[in-house]
């Protein structure tokens, strides 16, 4: 007879906390009665979750998961319906029970994963709180709302009112990361509600308003090309804090295109190193079989020097009168921590394409040489010169992000 398995899990409470998320890595040791792709159903795609977190495979260089006989999970369609076999029925989550191969029992019937689906995409939603964080921060969270108790988040962030800009942002790296979807459409980016007081966030970045912003704070003509150029990367993209590519699932990866998870950062920087870094700490997690928790954020604002007076001026993408908001950060960084071992690094890249070595202030001691994982162009200028810090010696100047006990280095 099949024993029931309660599989093991946790979930997040709180900024910082050691969370790892639900997976089937008990059902290893039971047999395994249904074992589904989550890539291989109906679209659009139900949420695979259980409380407040999501379903994973149980290990690194799994696509699939498992279960065993009578386990439970719940499909939920936030903002949807799920529908069953074609037929929409009045529920946002069900429950799920095992039967065997891909067979499961929902609403009192059974059915095939392939005949289980939602209405719509599951809606992300972008909220407030009502906590502080660091720096006098304001505490929000995207995810889904499956009811209207219960909250699955992807990304924690800590919100700069004053600057209307994120501090950081908060998200946990599964070992399967590898294994993700991938190719699926990219969502237009949104600000969401009652958070910005910004009316059009989206507009702010846009190229042609950026650089009339930039142009008039550098002294420069109103449709000058020097600073954000034309036809090539030498402009300020929506830069993802917590990448697209750092969650498993489709409707995961969509909600990361919230400006809650974006400061303005040069392309040059975005395609190149930090997108390099980012890979290599999804690598890192998969090739360790590890789950890392990971903060990213920016600090400073960068300046360039006025067209006029040769003053080095600092750049946002917004200005009214005497009020300036959106600051374009000096620096991005990435605090990257394993909460077993409690090893950690800090990654840095100047955003900046026009700062040379010889301007730029490494303010604690670069430790790449150490890691081999990295895999970044470290002292390319355009490519955005690059260096690794022990978490101790960055947190002596950027102290913006939750303490954590550190025993050394993620090697």
């Amino acid at each position: 007879m099949l024993i029931l398995i309660l599989v093991s899990y946790f979930c997040h409470s709180a900024i910082g906390a050691v969370v790892p998320e639900y997976t089937n890595a008990s059902v290893e040791n039971a047999a395994v009665a249904c074992e589904i792709n989550p890539f291989e159903g109906a679209n659009p795609t139900p949420l695979l979750v259980r409380s407040t977190s999501f379903v994973y495979p149980s290990s690194a260089g799994r696509r699939t998961i498992t279960f065993a006989a009578g386990e439970t999970v719940d499909f939920a369609c936030p903002g949807g319906r799920l529908v069953l076999e074609g037929v929409s029925t009045t529920l946002q989550v069900a429950t799920a029970s095992c039967v065997s191969g891909v067979r499961f029992v929902v609403n009192n019937a059974r059915y095939l994963w392939r005949q289980i689906q939602c209405s719509v995409n599951p809606v992300t939603t972008a909220r407030l709180t009502g906590n502080s964080c660091e720096s006098n921060g304001r505490e929000a969270e995207i995810g889904f709302a499956v009811t209207t108790s219960r909250f699955v988040r992807t990304i924690q962030i800590c919100f700069n009112q004053a600057t209307q800009s994120p501090i950081y942002t908060y998200y946990d790296l599964i070992p399967a990361i590898t294994q993700q979807v991938r190719g699926t459409p990219r969502p237009s980016w949104t600000q969401g509600t009652g958070i910005f007081t910004l009316t059009n966030v989206n507009n702010l970045f846009t190229q042609a308003t950026q650089r009339v912003t930039i142009n008039a704070l550098l002294g420069l003509p109103t449709g000058s090309f020097n600073v954000i150029q034309n036809n090539n990367n030498y402009f300020l993209s929506r830069g993802h804090l917590t990448a697209r590519s750092d969650f498993f699932y489709a409707a995961q990866q969509n909600s990361t295109f919230q400006f809650l998870n974006a400061l303005p950062q040069w392309q040059t920087f975005n395609g190149f190193n930090w997108d390099q870094a980012e890979t290599d700490v999804q690598d890192y997690a998969e090739s360790n079989n590890v789950n890392l928790q990971v903060w990213t954020g920016g600090f400073g604002v960068t300046t360039l020097p006025h067209a006029t007076t040769g003053r080095e001026t600092e750049l946002y993408l917004h200005v009214s009168g005497t009020q300036r908001s959106l600051p374009v950060p000096e620096i991005f960084w990435k605090v990257v921590y394993n909460p077993i071992s409690q090893r950690g690094v800090a990654l840095i890249g100047v955003n900046n394409p026009y700062k040379t070595a010889a301007q730029i202030n490494r303010f604690c001691d670069d430790r790449s040489d150490l890691l081999p994982w990295l895999n970044w162009q470290r002292n390319n200028q355009m490519r955005g010169i690059s260096w690794a810090c022990t978490v101790t010696a960055f947190r002596r100047i950027v102290n913006t992000f939750p303490d954590i006990e550190i025993r050394g280095l993620l090697f």
